[in-house]
């Protein structure tokens, strides 16, 4: 009897373990035969590797120290289909010259006759004014806007040319919001709008309110049809560091941080660039940033919060002013720089060139060269700049292994000739 139960229980569960091996859906039909595609789709899944599991709450990515989602996407992942293939070679093209019909048409001229590809033009320019009209109901970009020119209108002219559109922002440099919001800007003791020698205001870096406007105007740019977008003056005034006990100004979020001021202007600037990456990264918009050259030798300068190598591992693209006549005696070992411009263009390129290979994300260099005549550095120090003195920073730029470079004259009054 004993041997009868014992076998009557076995062939029940061989036939309990049998039925349970066919899998069915919750209509009762077999899945079996899904067991292998199953399996095929399960191998294709990135494993887990074997090793504790992840904590409740946090991700994968959050063990990873260097993971960064506004670096999903390169330069040429972020490139338009107007990024010129053998560089952007360009040139400032002064919002207010375009719309004089004469000088539009010497540019367009030079463009169409040379190898120049692409331009700058002003979004908002030195003193503030936003010279295109954008859709929008800021009260404040209203305010400061002085339409100079249809910028859609312009941007299809360009491109129907090939021409790359730059647009190019003055960031922290601004006299005309700041009458509107002198609580934007820096005051004197007596509650006064500080300005500099010549008459104009800078917004303060630290405001929330002041970098959501610069960056509201990027966006709107990047909306109107732009393929990039080139921060200019991302800084502190000149000096900030010898004037900033006569200020009043509050310190945001980096108030009560524990940090020198001049790190906490750093860290302010740094974070900008950071941030408006960040944004234009939603538009597949790459982000270029303007920087004097002497900022690569001096490294990290708290008082106008700039540190080269923070702001240029932020940063697309880099473009750094490197006007032969904007640099002192014996600059790079030369006497009189601006008497010499291939051989100071070739030696400023052959040290940033060392700086960028020290940090991760190195940017597209794209150096501002002039095409300009500096009579107020005094005589012997200056040379006439012509075709050949043009020409000569080109060929250094070549010769230094690079392809991109824009070139400056703030009337957009550019010489004949150079062959770029």
């Amino acid at each position: 009897m004993k041997h009868r139960n014992f076998l009557l229980a076995l062939i029940v569960s061989l036939i309990f373990m049998f039925t349970s091996c066919v899998s069915k859906d919750n209509k009762g039909n077999d899945l079996s035969n899904d067991v292998s595609s199953n399996k095929k789709l399960s191998d294709k899944r990135e494993k887990k590797p074997i090793g504790e599991p992840y904590e409740v709450g946090i991700t994968p990515d959050d063990y990873n120290m260097d993971y960064d989602t506004s670096r999903l996407k390169s330069l040429d992942e972020k490139k338009s289909k107007y990024y010129p293939k053998d560089g952007v070679k360009g040139l400032y093209f002064n919002t207010y010259a375009i719309a004089n019909p004469k000088t539009y048409d010497k540019i367009i001229n030079l463009l169409d006759s040379t190898k120049l590809n692409s331009v700058v033009i002003d979004i908002k320019d030195d003193w503030g004014n936003i010279t295109c009209e954008f859709k929008t109901d800021n009260e404040d970009i209203k305010y400061a806007t002085s339409k100079v020119i249809d910028v859609e209108k312009f941007i299809k002219d360009m491109h129907s040319k090939g021409i790359y559109v730059i647009g190019r922002i003055t960031t922290f440099k601004d006299s005309v919001i700041t009458k509107k919001h002198p609580e934007w800007g820096f005051t004197l003791k007596d509650g006064s709008l500080w300005t500099n020698a010549n008459g104009e205001a800078f917004m303060n870096p630290f405001m929330d309110e002041v970098r959501k406007y610069d960056l509201e105007i990027a966006e709107l740019a990047a909306k109107s049809g732009f393929d990039e977008i080139q921060f200019d003056y991302i800084r502190f005034a000149e000096g900030f560091e010898t004037f900033q006990g006569e200020l009043n100004y509050p310190m945001g979020r980096w108030q009560d941080l524990k940090m020198k001021d001049g790190e906490k202007r750093i860290d302010a600037i740094t974070s900008f660039v950071k941030d408006a990456r960040e944004m234009l990264q939603a538009y597949d918009m790459p982000c270029g940033i303007d920087v004097f050259g002497y900022a690569m030798q001096v490294g990290r300068a708290e008082g106008i919060g700039q540190d080269f190598k923070e702001m240029a591992n932020e940063a697309d693209v880099m473009s750094s002013m490197i006007y032969p006549s904007h640099w002192s005696s014996f600059s790079f070992d030369l006497e009189k720089p601006d008497l010499e411009p291939y051989e100071l263009v070739r030696r400023y390129l052959k040290e940033e060139q060392k700086e960028f290979k020290e940090i991760n994300h190195k940017p597209k260099s794209r150096p501002w060269i002039q095409d300009f005549t500096a009579s107020w550095i005094g005589q012997g120090n200056y040379m006439e700049y012509d075709a050949g003195a043009v020409q000569a920073q080109v060929d250094a730029i070549y010769d230094s292994g690079q392809d991109e470079f824009l070139i400056w004259n703030s009337s957009a009054e550019y010489t004949e000739g150079v062959k770029y």
